[in-house]
């Protein structure tokens, strides 16, 4: 049995932060944390956190009593093997299930819900497979059945998975379900968050054409999926879908797609081969980490013309020329990175690309995207210079997208006593003053930076071969800073680098350096 860790588990330990218990009523696919931000400000918050209660244990089960209704959130006896939710406690009906109360009960096998139970997320009610990332369990879902009264209002059992009552929205499959082939009734139209989320034994997955909505996580951490097929009707690869599923080896899509979410495809290691369709202008944050398409060029992750993620350490990027897209927060947070090139050809461009923290080095960055979303660069903190090569690009009319100023840290050799952070103490001096917006002449760039109050430096026209600092010219300069460029000199900037491409071919290498060098000395 290969090792595996549940979803809820990898959450909570790789985010640092304690579960929130929010019960999932009508969730939606999200496709960037963005949007999954978005969708959990509109969610309905059940209990609400404000509201007082009693705690109440019955048969090992711990209950929390409102005014009106009780909510199961914690079950004290972790050897249990069968549990059957009562209806009412304290006179009052049971409606919900919060905190993953059967998340350490490893030898549970059966769960009975009554036909007051309404509200609870589907990992609340079956990970029983909770371990921290990095232990040497190898912990094995045992849940295989979950059993529904047949006048509970809302949900109901089919095959051994369970279902809204209207048969339409499939709840979950339990996780220890003997189930190699994915089966579900032909009335279904959305599969659920978590859905079929740690089924060790599911080993394909082909949806029907029935099925209209995948929510986030339906497929995630199922250790023995080879392959998944998904119908023409899913035109977005929700958040976390495949997620550490490490046998999943091929991908087939009848539809168009064209998001693929965050964490999507992360830590699926088998998928070697993987081409991103041309319909899509959208990735989510980590869609591919660690997963066996990714290819690490330079500190820079590709999935075929995908910029996906980058090494947290990277000091300089120059995406490749032919770039068509940039995953949400691909530079985020690289405190490193002093210079970021995106070329011409990018058109789509993620949410947060780019953020700086003051504590990281300054930064250059040269945009030739068409477009500057409304948070595409405006946390980039320590970028002091922007170079705007699209005449025409499309800025986010707000004084936020493109920050004013810039702040770095900057290293003492002999602080002053009012230059040490007393609370970290830390040797603490910062670099700042305004970011320069470098553009052409009547470009939005200048139109931006006149009507926020900008520092603009105006951009010369550049068609001299060999002119790859832009400053109009060809000289023994540009040589110099190409040679420190193809040696990776974390300092050498190729601000205009398609100068450099001296024989055109999108690529630069030793045989531009000689030919720069040949044209320099017919001068």
């Amino acid at each position: 049995m290969k090792k595996i860790v549940s979803v809820l588990a990898a959450i909570l330990f790789l985010s640092g932060s304690m579960f929130v218990p929010i019960i999932r009523v009508e969730a939606l696919e999200a496709c960037t944390l963005e949007e999954m931000q978005q969708q959990t400000k509109e969610e309905e918050v059940f209990p609400d956190p404000e509201a007082s209660y009693t705690e109440v244990t019955k048969d090992s089960l711990v209950f929390h009593v409102y005014d009106a209704y009780a909510v199961l959130a914690e079950c004290e006896d972790r050897e249990i093997t069968e549990i059957t939710i009562p209806a009412e406690v304290s006179g009052l009906p049971v409606i919900g299930v919060v905190n993953s109360p059967f998340g350490f009960c490893r030898k549970l096998t059966t769960i009975t819900l009554p036909d007051t139970l309404k509200y609870f997320d589907w990992w609340d009610l079956v990970s029983t497979t909770i371990v921290r990332l990095g232990s040497t369990e190898e912990p094995v879902p045992s849940v295989s059945e979950v059993f529904v009264s047949d006048t509970n209002p809302y949900y109901t059992v089919f095959d051994g998975l369970v279902y809204s009552k209207d048969m339409k929205t499939v709840i979950g499959c339990p996780p220890a379900k003997e189930m190699k082939e994915l089966q579900i009734s032909e009335l279904t139209e959305t599969i659920n968050d978590y859905a079929f989320a740690g089924c060790i034994f599911l080993e394909t997955a082909k949806i029907p054409e029935t099925v209209k909505h995948i929510h986030n996580a339906a497929f995630a951490v199922c250790p023995n999926l080879m392959y998944a097929e998904l119908p023409e009707s899913i035109t977005a690869i929700s958040g976390e879908m495949f997620y550490y599923c490490t046998s999943l080896s091929e991908v087939e899509f009848k539809g168009t797609i064209k998001k693929i979410g965050y964490g999507a495809f992360s830590r699926c290691s088998a998928l070697v081969e993987f081409t991103i369709p041309e319909t899509v202008f959208s990735i989510g944050s980590n869609a591919f980490e660690e997963s066996g398409c990714a290819e690490n060029v330079n500190g820079v992750w590709y999935v075929g013309n995908w910029v996906v993620g980058s090494d947290s350490e990277i000091q300089s990027a120059v995406l490749r020329n032919g770039t068509v897209g940039i995953a949400e927060l691909s530079f985020f947070v690289r405190s490193q990175l002093s210079y970021l090139d995106i070329p011409r050809s990018v058109k789509y461009v993620g949410h947060l690309c780019y953020a700086g923290l003051s504590s990281g080095k300054p930064s250059v960055v040269r945009y030739g995207a068409d477009s500057i979303g409304e948070k595409t660069i405006a946390p980039a903190k320590t970028m002091t210079d922007l170079y705007i090569l699209d005449s025409e690009c499309e800025i986010f009319d707000s004084e936020k997208a493109i920050p004013a100023t810039y702040k770095y840290m900057v290293p003492q050799s002999e602080p002053e006593f009012d230059a040490i952070d007393w609370e970290s103490g830390d040797t603490v001096e910062y670099e700042q003053g305004d970011i320069v917006i470098h553009g052409f002449a009547d470009s939005t760039a200048q139109a931006y930076a006149e009507k926020y109050n900008r520092k603009f430096s105006v951009i010369e026209v550049q068609s001299q071969p060999g002119d790859v600092n832009a400053d109009g010219k060809y000289s023994i300069a540009d040589l110099v800073i190409m040679k420190k460029w193809l040696t990776s000199d974390p300092g050498a900037y190729l601000l205009n680098w398609e100068m450099a491409d001296m024989n055109h071919d999108g690529k630069l290498n030793v045989v531009d350096m000689t030919l720069m060098k040949r044209k320099l000395l017919q001068q």
